[in-house]
């Protein structure tokens, strides 16, 4: 029997609610042409298929009507005219791209829960308010959602749309007869059966099992959910392998949105049966040589390794890992060969024939001859551009409303806001800061999820193939009047498309710790977690090579002026009152534990929301106020409307408000701040307070450690302590505050002799904090 060849094209994380749904046309195009070059094809997502933005929410306007019916009409072969009730949706642009490439399946992401399981409900089902083909509001999409670790059960939006059966494709294909018949086709299930020259190939979806932690899941249960575990995992996917397998089916793809594909070839090794993972979440581009000399995507970083990756799972069969970079900017192909019994013969994959294509004029251009033949009538092509076009001019009027200048490149790419502090996520935070300040002078610090970031601020030009990627700062655009270096409502709403709303909690300093500390708990090589924070009002070193939960060194809130306000961490330890309050400003999808903050309620002491207290008027009105758009809106008006922001983005070892020590020294405090950890015991008996040691910090910039312990002995702390202290209980006191012990007699008269002969007290309170024995104690 000979082997059986699929050409597997696939995606993940298409995500297009900002500016990258403009690559979907050339995607398409591509997928047009590679689907036509093998007899057996197929085309798969795993997740992330939709993500709110400007582009998402200029779906659902009415204006936009007679495109969406255009599109409906040509995807389906419906006659033209026919379908005058169909009407604008978010999330539909993108299921009808889904159907245009014939689309499998697509695993659910997390971010299709971003906007509440209603959104999943509108692209899934269809809507008919009569009985004819014009009251026909949504024919519904023609290919399944899956995940085999959701249960839909108790979600009123999705329950009624779900089988826990595993069905052909087909199955979930509707026509408009069926539909107006009310059929009732599901929509999601875990896994679906695709046939290709008389094979079956069997599709399993899974989805990351933190998803009700970073998105609003509704009434949806997360099976083994609530932290990442690949056995558990394993558990849940191995009986609907050998269910596919009990119904003849050897050939079995597991199309994966775990987040971090490290956990997708984790759990590669832990499956039995699995020939294909398609991973999902992390972005993380593979591609080969081949790939790079055709020309990868304009400011595409280091690939994660080659296209595909070659593991082995439980049994030792070979298993094929493959991935994509996001925003709708590869199509992946993958051909490969499986023998009699249904595993992939990894001799049969070639790199002329496996890799990634980015969606790029230079590349549709390539495969087609021609832009115009890639784009004719009645192309797929096509028919994409005309819709996300009509999708794309509703939306640039957006790019015409100018907010500030900058006259540097914002760096808001996915793996430098969760892996570093990036000039972005510093004016971002920045500006929520300044925008609560507005209503309470008493917050000191911001801190937001870099996940939340969604997109750069700027454009990346090539001049040629082998040339380096130039980061340059907004384009001009004179056909709609935004200037160089212009930062438009479009861009805002393309970095910070989920808009959340802004709140201001008060903590203790503990609590603020344990955020800073949750904040790089996830941080490694080639970690890229969306809760790693960007930040304003504070700066922090860590070091990864300690636990989670130990990794803060040194840590200071900020004043107005970025001196240090309060010491919060010295050498790893809290400093000061651990119940002493600070308050801070933070996303309210946070404030109620998203991303897995440890916050919500019982963890801090008051909570204002601004979306209900903010009440002051600014320059924009585009954005709901107390949000974090018009936050980023107003700030930008205020302080870069003429002086542009100039924050040049720097290398992660020269990061200063986070500081990791794997690049770099630890720069957050001054060397001095251990003498003064040791005075303050010295003088007092006791740790330093963090605005005490704030102030000093300050002042040993200009003053001597001798000078200072002079101060903390004319304080009227030490004075209420130890008033009219004469020399012989002074000497005794060093003794007992700083080495512990009673004084031996020929040290007590050297120190007395020292006084004697003019020696101030500080530097003999130096003498004794900075010798050797104090050393070992304080070490």
């Amino acid at each position: 029997m000979s082997n059986f060849q699929l050409q597997l094209l696939h995606a993940a994380d298409m995500e297009g609610g900002g500016g990258d749904l403009l690559n979907a046309p050339n995607f398409v195009s591509i997928v047009d042409h590679l689907e036509n070059q093998y007899a057996n094809s197929l085309f798969v997502s795993s997740g992330d298929l939709v993500l709110p933005g400007p582009y998402l929410s200029a779906a659902s306007e009415e204006s936009l009507q007679a495109a969406f019916q255009t599109a409906v009409e040509d995807i389906y072969g419906l006659e033209a005219g026919s379908m005058s009730g169909i009407t604008a949706a978010s999330g539909r642009v993108e299921a009808l791209l889904m159907d245009l490439v014939d689309a499998a399946a697509v695993t659910l992401g997390n971010h299709e829960f971003d906007l509440g399981t209603d959104l999943i409900a509108d692209m899934l089902a269809p809507v008919v308010n009569g009985e004819s083909a014009a009251d026909v509001a949504w024919l519904g999409a023609q290919f399944p959602y899956i995940s085999a670790n959701l249960d839909f059960s108790g979600d009123s939006a999705l329950s009624g749309l779900a089988t826990n059966e595993i069905f052909s494709h087909d199955a979930f294909q509707s026509t408009l007869e069926e539909v107006l018949a009310d059929a009732n086709k599901p929509k999601l299930a875990p896994a679906v059966i695709a046939e290709r020259g008389g094979e079956k190939v069997g599709i399993i979806g899974v989805t990351t099992q933190i998803l009700e932690s970073i998105s609003s899941i509704g009434g949806v249960d997360v099976l083994s959910g609530g932290s990442n575990d690949m056995q558990a995992l394993a558990a849940i996917i191995q009986p609907v392998i050998d269910d596919l397998e009990a119904q003849g089916v050897n050939k079995i793809i597991l199309s994966a949105h775990l987040q971090q594909i490290q956990f997708e070839e984790e759990l590669a090794t832990l499956l039995d049966g699995v020939d294909i993972i398609i991973a999902g979440g992390s972005d993380s581009l593979l591609a080969n040589e081949n790939d790079i000399d055709r020309g990868l995507f304009p400011g595409a970083g280091e690939p994660y390794d080659t296209y595909p990756i070659l593991t082995k799972d439980v049994s030792g069969n070979d298993v094929v890992i493959v991935n994509t970079d996001a925003g709708w900017r590869y199509v992946a192909q993958l051909v490969v060969e499986f023998d009699e019994n249904g595993h992939v013969v990894t001799d049969s994959i070639e790199q002329a024939t496996s890799g990634v294509y980015a969606s790029t004029d230079e590349q549709v251009e390539a495969l087609w001859g021609s832009l115009e033949d890639a784009f004719a009538d009645g192309t797929k092509g096509q028919i994409a551009q005309d819709l996300v076009g009509a999708v794309g001019e509703f939306v640039a009027d957006q790019d015409g409303n100018i907010l500030g200048l900058s006259d540097v490149y914002l760096v808001g790419e996915r793996g430098s806001v969760r892996t570093e502090e990036t000039n972005l996520g510093n004016l971002t935070a920045d500006a929520n800061l300044w925008y609560a300040r507005q209503l309470d002078g008493e917050v000191m610090v911001s801190f937001k999820n870099g996940g939340g970031i969604r997109e750069a601020i700027g454009e990346v030009v090539v001049q040629g193939g082998d040339s380096e990627p130039s980061y340059q700062a907004p384009p001009a655009n004179d056909a709609i009047g935004k200037p160089a270096g212009g930062v438009s409502q479009l861009d805002a709403a393309s970095a910070l498309r989920f808009n959340n709303d802004l709140t201001i909690l008060t903590v203790n300093r503990s609590t603020l710790l344990d955020v800073l500390e949750y904040a790089v708990a996830a941080a490694g090589p080639d970690i890229s977690a969306g809760q790693f924070a960007q930040v304003g009002g504070v700066q922090y070193s860590y070091d990864w090579e300690q636990p989670a939960g130990q990794r803060i060194q040194s840590a200071a809130i900020l004043n107005e002026d970025g001196q240090v306000h309060d010491v919060l961490v010295a050498n790893g330890r809290l400093v000061g009152d651990a119940d002493a309050t600070v308050k801070v400003v933070t996303l309210g999808f946070m404030a109620d534990g998203g991303d897995g903050y440890p916050l919500g309620e019982g963890r801090y002491l008051e909570r204002v929301d601004l979306l209900e207290a903010y009440e002051l008027d600014g320059k924009f009105d585009f954005a709901e106020k107390g949000s974090e758009q018009d936050a980023f809106a107003e700030y930008m008006g205020a302080m870069y409307s003429e002086t542009p922001f100039s924050e040049a983005e720097t290398s992660i070892s020269e990061d200063l408000r986070i500081q990791n020590l794997a690049f770099r020294d630890d720069a957050v405090l001054s060397e001095a701040v251990d003498p003064l950890l040791r005075l303050y015991d010295a003088a007092f008996d006791r740790d330093a307070d963090g605005t005490g040691l704030g102030y000093w910090l300050d002042v040993s910039q200009s003053a001597s450690i001798d000078t200072i312990a002079n101060s903390f002995i004319a304080s009227d702390e030490f004075s209420e302590r130890h008033a009219g202290i004469q020399d012989d209980a002074f000497v005794e006191l060093m003794y007992s505050n700083v080495l512990e012990r009673a004084a031996d007699a020929a040290g007590k008269q050297y120190w007395l002799d020292e006084i004697a002969n003019g020696a101030e007290k500080g530097a003999v309170m130096v003498g004794f904090s900075e010798s050797d024995e104090s050393m070992l104690l304080f070490g």
